[in-house]
C-alpha cells in the first residue's frame, strides 16, 4: 500500500509540475501591463510606488490602493522594476507582452526595517510582522546564532522564553517542550512539537519527535517559534507550538564560508574519579551562487565531540543544499535535499552521584547510528494581483540502528545480564508527503487560505519481538483560514482543519481543530492579541506497538486503538507594547486543558514479571505567564531578557498528587550583544528552576541551575573573523535530565572565512 500511494504521489508531482509549467504561458496575457504593490508586512496596497521598464523611459507609479498600468507596450519581453523608498527594490524579469491584451503582475515589497528577519510566515501560513501575529512569537535569527556558540542545533532555543530542552547528552534530545506540552520519555516519544524546515514536516513517523540535533545550524536564516495550539493550521503535534526553520536562499552574488573551530572540556572534579582529556572540533563550508535564473547553495560540515563524561561521545554530518531556477513571470521552481548522519555513543546513567562522569561497564559497549535523508520540489507563483499558489512535495527516510552488545568479549553487557534481549536493533521510516495552498485576495477586507496536506508513511522496527515491526498509515488534511480586516485596528483569524489518519489494518480516526485569533492594534506601537484554539496529537507508531524496552527492561503489551490526545482548550491573551523608540515589551498568560494524555499503566500484579500497556488516562492543566523585553542601543549594545511561570498540574481522577513529571516551574533567559570597533561581546544565561518530580529515578530530581555562557569575536581583514568562546563559565555541575551530567566549562576557538 505505501508503495502504491509513493507511485501516485510522483505522478501527481509531474503532472501538476507539467501543468504549472504549461499553464504559465496561458495564464500571461498580452497587451498592457496591469498589477499591484503591496506590503509584505500587512499584505495593503502601497500608494506612488515607482514602477518601470528597464533600459527604457517608460514608467509610472502605482495609486492609492497600490494598483498600476502601463500602456501601449509594443510587443516583447520586459524586465519590471519595482521600487519605493524604505523598501527592497525587486525585479521581475521575462515579462511577456503582445499588442491587445493585459498580463497582470503582483508584488509584495519587504520593508528595509523588516528584513532584518521581523518577517514570520509560521502563525497565519503567509508573510507578516512578528508585531501583528496572533501568537506569541520567538525569532532566532542567523545573526544571533553566529554571535553565540551554538554547536547544535537544539542549543538555539536555550534562551527563548517559554522552551525547555531536555538533554541527555550534547546529541541527545529526549524532549522539546513549549510550556511544558511535551514529556520526557526519551527517542521523541511525547513530543507535542512541531518542527517543520521551510515549511516540511520533520517528524520522524515512528515516534512522531524530531531528531532534534540533525538540523545543519549553518543552514539556518533564521527560526520562527509559534507558541500555542496550531493544529487548525498544522494538523497533528502542533499542540504546544510550531517550529519552524527557514533556510538561507541562494545569494546573488558568489559567496563562500568556511568555519573550524576547536575546544576542550574542563577537567572533571577530583572528586569524580574521572580523569579523562575531552575535546571537540568543527569543520563546516558553504557556497551560494546566483546564475542568470539558476541559483544554488551547498553547505556541508562535520563535529566531532569526545564528550563530557563517559558515553556522550558523538560524530555528526550534515550536508544541505538548495536550488532554485525562476521561470517566465512571478513563479519559480525550488529543490532542497539534506543528508545527515550522527554516530553516537548511547546515553546511560551515572554510577553514583559522587562517580557523575563515569558508567557502568555493561554500558560501555551500547552505541548509535542514525541517519535522515530528504527531499523536497517547491513550486510558487503570483499569477496575477490576487492569487498565489505554491505546493511543495517530500521525501523522508530515516535508518537508525542500536547496538547493545558492540564488544561480544565484554561479558558485562545488557544482554548478559537480561535488561536487554537482543544485542541489537533497528528502525527504518519512510514518509512521502505534499502540502499544496491557495492565497486568494479577493478585496483588502478578506485574506483566505485553503490548502492539503497529504502523507503517507512506512515503519519497519525490527526486531519485532522487541519493537514494532512493520506498519503503514496515511495521514489526509484540509485546512481553511480566513484572516478579516474589520478595520485598520482590527484584524480577526478564523481558521479550522480536518484529519484523517489511518494505520493500514489496525486503526483509523478523525479530527478536527478549531481557531479563532484577532489582533487590535490600539497604537502604532501598542497591540493586543488573543488566540483559542484546540489541538490534538495522533500517538505515534512506537506507542502504539512497542514491546519491550531495551534501557529498563519493561515489558508491554501493544495497544493498536491508542486514541489521540486531545487539546480540548488552549487560550491565550498578550500584548506587545514599544516603551520607547529603542524599547519593545511582550507579555501574555495563557491556559491550556489536556484530555486523554498518554501514560504507562502497570498490568502484572505483586511478585509477577513486571508488564506495563500504553493507554489514554491523565488529564492535565499548564497555565502561566510569560513577559520578554528588548532594548537597543544603536548597532553599540542589544539586550534581551525573558521570564516563564509554569503551572502544571495533573487534574486525572485518581491521581496520587498533582504534580506533574519534568516540569519546569521557572525560566529565565537573558542575552547581552556589545559591538565597539573590531570586536563583538555576547554574554547570555538561562536560569531553571528545580524539577519537582520524575518518574524514571524518583529522589534524583535535577536541581536549579543557571548557565552564564561568553563569546568575543574579532574582524579581521576583509570579511574573516576569529572568536573564543566559554561556556558554563562558572563550571556548574547540573543535570537536565536525573542522572545525567550535563557539560562543565569549555572553551572553543574559532575562525570563520568569508570569500
Amino acid at each position: 500500500m505505501f508503495f502504491f500511494f509513493k507511485k501516485t504521489l510522483w505522478i501527481t508531482l509531474f503532472c501538476g509540475l507539467g501543468l504549472l509549467l504549461h499553464a504559465q504561458t496561458g495564464n500571461l496575457s498580452p497587451g498592457k501591463i496591469a498589477g499591484v504593490v503591496r506590503d509584505a508586512e500587512t499584505g495593503e496596497g502601497l500608494p506612488f510606488v515607482n514602477i518601470s521598464l528597464a533600459d527604457t523611459l517608460v514608467g509610472t507609479v502605482s495609486g492609492q490602493d497600490g494598483a498600476f498600468e502601463l500602456d501601449a507596450l509594443p510587443e516583447g519581453r520586459y524586465a519590471l522594476i519595482v521600487s519605493f523608498v524604505g523598501y527592497r527594490q525587486q525585479t521581475l524579469e521575462h515579462v511577456r507582452v503582445v499588442p491587445g491584451e493585459t498580463t497582470r503582475v503582483a508584488f509584495e515589497l519587504l520593508p528595509m526595517s523588516l528584513i532584518t528577519n521581523e518577517v514570520i510566515v509560521t502563525a497565519t501560513r503567509k508573510p507578516q510582522a512578528a508585531r501583528l501575529a496572533p501568537a506569541s512569537i520567538g525569532l532566532v535569527t542567523s545573526q544571533q546564532l553566529r554571535e553565540k556558540n551554538i554547536t547544535t542545533f537544539d542549543q538555539a532555543f536555550d534562551e527563548v522564553p517559554g522552551v525547555v530542552v531536555t538533554r541527555s547528552s550534547g546529541a541527545n534530545v529526549q524532549a522539546f517542550s513549549i510550556r511544558g506540552a511535551s514529556e520526557v520519555a526519551g527517542g521523541g516519544i511525547g513530543n507535542r512539537v512541531l518542527l517543520l524546515i521551510d515549511g516540511r514536516p520533520a517528524l520522524s513517523p515512528e515516534s512522531g519527535g524530531a531528531l532534534w540535533t540533525l538540523v545543519p545550524v549553518n543552514a539556518i536564516e533564521r527560526i520562527e517559534v509559534v507558541k500555542g495550539a496550531y493544529s487548525s493550521l498544522y494538523g497533528s503535534s502542533a499542540m504546544g507550538g510550531v517550529v519552524n526553520v527557514i533556510t538561507r536562499n541562494p545569494s546573488p552574488e558568489s559567496q563562500t564560508r568556511v568555519n573550524l573551530n576547536y575546544g576542550f572540556y574542563n577537567r572533571a572534579p577530583k572528586s569524580t574519579g574521572y580523569e579523562r582529556y575531552n575535546d571537540f572540533y568543527t569543520a563546516e563550508m558553504s557556497t551560494s551562487r546566483s546564475l542568470g535564473r539558476f541559483s544554488y547553495l551547498f553547505d556541508a560540515g562535520w563535529k566531532h565531540n569526545d564528550g563530557n563524561r563517559e558515553k556522550s561521545a558523538f560524530d555528526l554530518y550534515n550536508f544541505f543544499s538548495k536550488m532554485g531556477y525562476r521561470l517566465n513571470g512571478n513563479r519559480n521552481l525550488q529543490l532542497s535535499f539534506n543528508a545527515n548522519r550522527i554516530k553516537n555513543d548511547t546515553p546511560a546513567t551515572w554510577l553514583s552521584r559522587r562517580q557523575a562522569y563515569s558508567v557502568a561497564d555493561f554500558r560501555k559497549d551500547d552505541y548509535q547510528d542514525r541517519r535522515e535523508n530528504n527531499a523536497d520540489p517547491y513550486y510558487y507563483a503570483l499569477p496575477n494581483a490576487s492569487v498565489k499558489y505554491s505546493t511543495r512535495f517530500f521525501y523522508y527516510h530515516n535508518y537508525s540502528k542500536y547496538t547493545f552488545d558492540d564488544d561480544p568479549g565484554n561479558d558485562s553487557t545488557n544482554v548478559n545480564f537480561g535488561k536487554q534481549v537482543v544485542a541489537a536493533s533497528s528502525v527504518r521510516t519512510q514518509r512521502l508527503g505534499n502540502v499544496s495552498q491557495v492565497d486568494w485576495h479577493p478585496n483588502e477586507r478578506h485574506y483566505l487560505i485553503a490548502g492539503t496536506d497529504i502523507k503517507a508513511d512506512k515503519v519497519v522496527g525490527l526486531p519485532d519481538t522487541v519493537l514494532y515491526g512493520e506498519h503503514e498509515a496515511i495521514s489526509l488534511g484540509a485546512y481553511v483560514q480566513d484572516e478579516i480586516t474589520f478595520s485598520k485596528k482590527l484584524t480577526a483569524t478564523l481558521g479550522a482543519r480536518i484529519d484523517h489518519y489511518r494505520i493500514f489494518g489496525e486503526f483509523q480516526e478523525t479530527n478536527f481543530s478549531p481557531k479563532l485569533a484577532w489582533v487590535y492594534q490600539l497604537k502604532k506601537d501598542f497591540s493586543v492579541r488573543m488566540l483559542l484554539a484546540q489541538a490534538f496529537r495522533n500517538p505515534a507508531i512506537a506507542e502504539r506497538f512497542i514491546k519491550f524496552e531495551q534501557g529498563g527492561g519493561l515489558r508491554f503489551l501493544p495497544n493498536p486503538g491508542l486514541r489521540s490526545e486531545k487539546l480540548v482548550f488552549s487560550g491565550e491573551v498578550g500584548s506587545k507594547i514599544q516603551l520607547a523608540i529603542n524599547t519593545t515589551l511582550d507579555a501574555a498568560v495563557f491556559y491550556n486543558r489536556y484530555n486523554d494524555l498518554i501514560s504507562f499503566q502497570q498490568l502484572s500484579k505483586p511478585l509477577e514479571p513486571l508488564l506495563y500497556e500504553v493507554i489514554n488516562l491523565k488529564k492535565a492543566v499548564m497555565q502561566g505567564f510569560e513577559v520578554s523585553l528588548s532594548q537597543h542601543w544603536g548597532n553599540f549594545l542589544r539586550a534581551n531578557i525573558g521570564y516563564t511561570w509554569l503551572d502544571a498540574s495533573d487534574v486525572s481522577e485518581g491521581r496520587l498528587n498533582d504534580e506533574l513529571a519534568y516540569k519546569v516551574r521557572h525560566t529565565l533567559s537573558a542575552s547581552a550583544t556589545a559591538s565597539y570597533g573590531n570586536f563583538i561581546l555576547n554574554l547570555n544565561g538561562r536560569y531553571r528552576s528545580q524539577i519537582r518530580e520524575v518518574f524514571i529515578y524518583p529522589g534524583n530530581e535535577p536541581g536549579a541551575a543557571f548557565i552564564l555562557n561568553a563569546k568575543l569575536t574579532y574582524q579581521l581583514a576583509g570579511k574573516h573573523s576569529l572568536y573564543l568562546a566559554a561556556d558554563n563559565i562558572s563550571n556548574t555541575q547540573y543535570e537536565e535530565l536525573e542522572r545525567y551530567r550535563m557539560p562543565g566549562r569549555n572553551y572553543t576557538l574559532g575562525l570563520t572565512m568569508d570569500f
